[in-house]
C-alpha cells in the first residue's frame, strides 16, 4: 500500500481533481491533459490502432511459427475426445470447462465426448463422420478419456459396452495415431476407478437386479488403467495423465467425495481432474517440438489498447488524515 498526500481540505471539483490526477500521475499537467500524451496519437482509433501494430510488431499477439497447429479461427485448438466423463466435462465447475476457461484467450478447446462410447464406437466414428474432427494440423493438444465403458464386465447389465483389453489398446494407438504431428500435444488419461459399492448398490437396490449383474468392477477396471499406462509408455510422444491413480490417493472417503454415482465426477473431481490433465499439458509441453505451449495472445490485451498512464488502471481510494487529502493506492 502506497500513501500520496496533498495539502488543504478546501478546494472546489477542477482543483480537487487536478491534484488528486497529479498525485497519482507525477509529471501530468492535470484536469485531464498531460505532459505526456496516452499514446502516439490523440484520437481513441489511432491509439488503438498503434495498439494492434505495436502488440504485432513486438509479438505480444500473434506468433507466427512454420507448422504451428492452429484452427479455423487462427487459434490453437485443445481437443478432448472421451466419453460422458468428457461429455460432462462442461457442466458447472466441470474440467474441460476450467480447461477453456484457463486458455480462454489463447485457444479453442473442442469438446467431443459421447455418453456410453467405448473406444471401438469412438474409432468406427472416427472413420465414417470424419468432418465431426478437426484434422490433425489444427490440433496443438489432444487429450484422449476412454475406458470406462471399454472396461464393463462381459457378464453384467452392460455387457454389450465392453471390449477386451488388447481391443482397447489397439483402438487408442490408432486414435492416438490419427494426431501424430510433430508439434502436437497428446496425452493419455487413465480412466479414473469407480466406486464398486456405489455400483453394486445402484444395480441391487436402484435397479432391482441380481447383484451377479453389476456392470463394473474395480478389478477389471485397474485392468484397462494398466494397459492405457502402457500405451502411453510404449507410444513415441504420448504424456499419461494418470487419473486413476490420481483419485485413489486423494484421500480416506475418495469414492465418495470424487464420484457422484460411483463412476461420474462430482465438483471435486471435476477439480481433480483438471488439475491432473492440465500437469500433464505443462510437462509435455517440454517434449513437443515447436509446441505453442503457453499459447500466445491473439490480440492486444485492453490495457495496451488504452495506453500507459491511464487513471483506468488506477485502483485505490481517498482519505482525509490530518486535514490532509491522501490518496491510498493498493
Amino acid at each position: 500500500m502506497r500513501h500520496f498526500s496533498t495539502r488543504g481540505a478546501a478546494h472546489d471539483d477542477a482543483t480537487y481533481a487536478s491534484r488528486v490526477y497529479r498525485v497519482m500521475f507525477p509529471g501530468s499537467a492535470g484536469g485531464g491533459s498531460s505532459t505526456q500524451p496516452f499514446a502516439k496519437s490523440s484520437t481513441p482509433e489511432s491509439t488503438r490502432a498503434a495498439a494492434f501494430s505495436d502488440a504485432y510488431a513486438a509479438g505480444t499477439a500473434i506468433k507466427p511459427m512454420r507448422q504451428s497447429p492452429r484452427g479455423a479461427y487462427r487459434r490453437p485448438v485443445i481437443l478432448v475426445i472421451g466419453d460422458s466423463l468428457v461429455q460432462r466435462g462442461f457442466v458447472r465447475g466441470g474440467w474441460v470447462g476450467s480447461l477453456a476457461n484457463a486458455h480462454a484467450r489463447t485457444a479453442d478447446v473442442l469438446l467431443r465426448g459421447y455418453a456410453g462410447y467405448n473406444t471401438r464406437w469412438v474409432r468406427e466414428l472416427m472413420e465414417h463422420e470424419p468432418g465431426l474432427f478437426p484434422d490433425k494440423k489444427d490440433v496443438a493438444v489432444v487429450v484422449l478419456l476412454l475406458g470406462a465403458n471399454d472396461a464393463v464386465l462381459r457378464t453384467g447389465r452392460k455387457h454389450k459396452y465392453g471390449v477386451t483389453v488388447e481391443t482397447y489398446e489397439a483402438n487408442l494407438r490408432w486414435i492416438l495415431q490419427r494426431y501424430d504431428g510433430k508439434s502436437t500435444i497428446k496425452i493419455l488419461c487413465t480412466p479414473p476407478p469407480i466406486d464398486q459399492e456405489e455400483r453394486l448398490r445402484i444395480t441391487t437396490e436402484v435397479r432391482g437386479m441380481p447383484a451377479d449383474l453389476l456392470d463394473r468392477s474395480s478389478d477389471r477396471l485397474a485392468k484397462f488403467a494398466d494397459a492405457a499406462r502402457g500405451v502411453a509408455r510404449d507410444t513415441k510422444g504420448v504424456t499419461m495423465a494418470d487419473l486413476h491413480e490420481a483419485f485413489k490417493q486423494a484421500g480416506l472417503g475418495w469414492e465418495k467425495r470424487l464420484l457422484s454415482d460411483g463412476l461420474h465426477f462430482t465438483e471435486q473431481g471435476q477439480a481433480l481432474a483438471f488439475e491432473t490433465v492440465s500437469a500433464s499439458i505443462a510437462a509435455a509441453k517440454v517434449n513437443a517440438k515447436n509446441a505453442l505451449f503457453p499459447f500466445a495472445y491473439d490480440a492486444p490485451t485492453h490495457e495496451t489498447l488504452i495506453g500507459a498512464n491511464n487513471t483506468d488502471d488506477w485502483h485505490g481510494h481517498l482519505v482525509v488524515e490530518s486535514g490532509n487529502l491522501v490518496v491510498v493506492e493498493r
